[in-house]
Order: structure tokens, then C-alpha cells, then sequence
């Protein structure tokens, strides 16, 4: 049954990688930057994924100091740990993004640049503790704040050459859609990576204590 799981998880991400090429294949080219747009588009989505899966970790998180069941601090984990991989890995499609654009590979004076590393390190930071305690209070309550200050630091962080969400902002009825389209498989692809993630061995956070243990064998 596990084996059919993971086999399933595997197609579904093939199937979610199929659909974004096939989306960014299509996407026309833009004006002004032509087919870097298409790097662009998929930064956006991979940066949207990311934070979703802060979010989504952080609120699991609270589920489970609130309801104390181990199964909503191992998706805690597991969401904030896919989250933090999709986020990287916005970062890194933002290089050539930026190059082609403006010359450098990483706008080091740019605002949004900074939080992103910043998330990176916090975010490392909170998965590599979280990994060495394997205590359930910890590892929740440390994504709960952690998903916060994503959140917080999305909403206050300002811009000075990056334009601040360039396609919503787009005239271009044709590119809102292709954006839209787009983050379907890439978000639902972070979705399956925590749900593969939740099984690893490496991302079973031991309850806090032998009360809880005992509340999670009831339910």
C-alpha cells in the first residue's frame, strides 16, 4: 500500500513538471524582456508555492498545539520543509531572471532579494534545529512562527527596481491567465512533496510528552 502511495506521488509530480513546461512552451514571448518572461513567470510561481507551504506549515503547526495529533506536526514538517525547497528554488530561477534583465546575477541592494535570504537562512535555521531536537512542541511552534514572519515580512518589505507583482499588474489579459494556469501544477506540486515528506523518517518529530503519546494512540 505504502509502495502504491509513493508511486502515485511520483506520477502526480511528473504529471504537475509535464504541465508547467507545456504552460511556459506556450507562454508568447514579451515585448520588452521576449522569452525571459517565461523565468520570470516561473519564479513568480515557484515563490507563491513557497510561501504557500510556509503558511500551510505554520498553520499545521498550530493544529497541532492546539489538538496535539502527531499527524499535523509531521505535515507541519513536511510542508515547511517542501515550502523552504520550493523557495530556494525561486531564488535560484531568479539569477538568470535578473541577469537578463538588469546584468547582475543577484540585485544584492534590492529589498526583496534580502528577505529572501533571509527566509532561506531562518528557514534552514528552524528546519536544522527542528531536525536535532525531533521534539513535536518545538518543531510546531517553531513553523507556526516561522510561516508568521514569511507572511509578515512578504507584506512589509518594499521594492526599488523590483516591480512589485508585475503580473497581476499586467495589461496583458493572456499572461494573468498563462500565470494562473501556471501555478496549479507548481503549487500542487509543492503539495505532493510534502505529502511524500511526511513519511520520511528523518521528519517524525517525537511527541512531547507521554500524555500526548497516549491521546494520539486513543484517537
Amino acid at each position: 500500500m505504502i509502495t502504491r502511495s509513493r508511486r502515485l506521488i511520483w506520477w502526480l509530480l511528473a504529471v504537475c513538471v509535464a504541465l508547467a513546461a507545456l504552460i511556459l512552451a506556450l507562454l508568447p514571448a514579451e515585448k520588452t524582456i521576449g522569452p525571459v518572461v517565461k523565468i520570470v513567470y516561473l519564479h513568480g510561481a515557484l515563490s507563491r508555492a513557497g510561501m504557500i507551504g510556509f503558511m500551510a506549515g505554520g498553520a499545521a503547526g498550530l493544529g497541532y498545539l492546539a489538538l496535539r495529533r502527531l499527524a499535523l506536526v509531521r505535515w507541519s514538517a513536511a510542508l515547511t520543509l517542501s515550502g523552504w525547497g520550493f523557495w530556494v528554488a525561486h531564488f535560484i530561477v531568479s539569477m538568470p531572471a535578473t541577469h537578463f534583465t538588469w546584468g547582475p546575477w543577484i540585485a544584492w541592494g534590492e529589498p526583496r532579494v534580502t528577505m529572501t535570504l533571509q527566509v532561506i537562512a531562518a528557514g534552514l535555521a528552524v528546519l536544522a534545529v527542528g531536525w536535532l531536537l525531533a521534539n513535536a512542541y518545538f518543531t510546531a511552534g517553531a513553523d507556526a512562527l516561522l510561516g508568521a514572519a514569511v507572511l509578515f515580512l512578504a507584506e512589509r518589505t518594499g521594492v526599488l527596481r523590483h516591480p512589485l507583482d508585475p503580473i497581476a499588474n499586467s495589461p496583458a489579459l493572456v499572461f494573468r491567465l498563462a500565470y494562473l494556469a501556471l501555478l496549479v501544477p507548481v503549487i500542487a506540486a509543492m503539495a505532493l512533496a510534502a505529502w511524500r515528506l511526511t513519511g520520511a523518517s528523518l521528519l517524525q518529530p517525537a511527541p512531547a510528552d507521554d500524555q500526548t503519546a497516549g491521546h494520539e494512540a486513543e484517537v
